[in-house]
């Protein structure tokens, strides 16, 4: 799943782990040329029973990631 929020693309991930599933995201911030600034993974998060939690979870952690960067200055 890859989708814009604020000023930053996402990209999330789901990876099966034995019969659990696992999200993770990549976040960059999107420069005023348009092109992409470095990247932030979030590595492995929390594991689910299905692959939309997973998947879910992973978008709002990036989500909130990204307002608390904003929130924080940009650092």
């Amino acid at each position: 799943m890859i989708f814009s929020y604020r000023d930053f693309n996402i990209e999330c991930f789901v990876k099966q782990i034995g019969t659990n599933f696992v999200g993770s995201a990549t976040i960059s911030r999107v420069s005023s040329s348009g092109d992409q600034a470095s990247a932030h993974d979030t590595g492995y998060l929390t594991a689910f029973a299905t692959e939309i939690k997973a998947l879910g979870y992973a978008r709002n952690f990036a989500e909130m990631w990204c307002d608390t960067y904003l929130l924080n200055g940009g650092t």
